[in-house]
């Protein structure tokens, strides 16, 4: 009788560990955004939606953008862009290129509007 609750006290808990674990990514660290080699940045793609719904980017001003995300790839006047994901580098690649970046929008006063998450496929 202990032995069979044992085993399903087990088999629950393990469950609720796989599927909690499942497709929920990592959680977003400073550090896990930063890591990479200037052409990649392996861990960015997998803390992406923990840093777009848990972290509030909306409001943000210019200074503390760059602080929490550091500097981007990409910037203009109005919007920076951070590099997720892209393989156009891998020439040894089976698959078209695949682009992925976090876009980020600014006000004249320098206060975030908006993100966004812009993929492109080249085609075939």
């Amino acid at each position: 009788m202990i032995k069979k609750f044992s085993l399903q006290i087990f088999v629950l808990t393990t469950a609720i560990a796989v599927i909690t674990g499942c497709g929920s990514g990592s959680k977003f660290d400073r550090q896990k955004w930063s890591y990479g080699d200037g052409l990649d940045y392996p861990l960015r793609n997998d803390i992406l939606n923990d840093l777009l719904q848990n972290h509030h980017i909306k409001g943000l001003n210019y200074r503390q953008v760059i602080d929490s995300l550091g500097s981007p790839q990409r910037r203009d006047s109005l919007k920076f862009s951070y590099q997720i994901l892209d393989n156009s580098y891998d020439f040894a690649r089976k698959s078209p290129a695949h682009r992925k970046s976090l876009i980020v929008y600014f006000s004249k006063d320098s206060v975030v509007t908006r993100t966004e998450v812009y993929e492109h496929t080249d085609k075939k």
